[in-house]
C-alpha cells in the first residue's frame, strides 16, 4: 500500500503473496509419480504394490539401501519402432526410479517380490523387536 511519501515493504510482500497464491490456483498441476506405491502396514510386515504397466521383469531391480526401498525399472526402445513415422508418440522409454522411505526397520534377507500383469509387490517383513530383559551385574 502506498501513502504520500510513505512505502510500506511489507505491505507490498503480502500483495505479492497474494498474486502468487491466485496465479498457483489457477494453474493448479496435480502431481502424479511416474510410478505410483501404496505402502500397506499388516502387522509383522509392510506390503509395497506399485504399478509399472509395460515392462519386463528382467527389466526391473528392487533393492534396499539406508532404510530405502529402491524400485528401478528401465524400458528399451526397440530400433524397428524408431524407424516408423510418428503422428503421435506418448510411451515413454528409458528409466523410471521411485525411493521409498521405510518406516520401520526391515529383515533384508526375507524380501520377497513378485510381478504379475504390470504390477510389482514386494513383502517387506518388519525386524523383530523383541523386549529383552538386560542383566544388571
Amino acid at each position: 500500500m502506498r501513502r504520500r511519501g510513505f512505502f510500506d515493504p511489507f505491505e507490498e510482500l503480502r500483495r505479492m503473496q497474494e498474486r502468487i497464491g491466485r496465479l498457483f490456483e489457477e494453474f493448479e498441476p496435480s502431481y502424479i509419480p511416474s510410478m505410483p506405491v501404496d505402502v500397506i502396514d499388516e502387522d509383522d510386515k509392510l506390503r509395497v504394490v506399485a504399478d509399472l504397466p509395460g515392462f519386463e521383469k528382467e527389466d526391473i531391480e528392487v533393492y534396499v539401501e539406508d532404510g530405502t526401498l529402491v524400485i528401478r525399472a528401465t524400458r528399451k526402445e526397440e530400433k524397428e519402432e524408431k524407424k516408423r513415422n510418428y503422428i503421435r508418440q506418448e510411451r515413454r522409454y528409458g528409466e523410471t526410479y521411485r525411493r521409498v522411505p521405510l518406516p520401520v526397520d526391515i529383515e533384508v534377507e526375507g524380501i520377497k517380490a513378485k510381478y504379475n500383469n504390470g504390477i510389482l509387490e514386494i513383502t517387506l517383513p518388519k525386524a523383530g523387536r523383541e523386549r529383552r530383559t538386560i542383566k544388571i551385574d
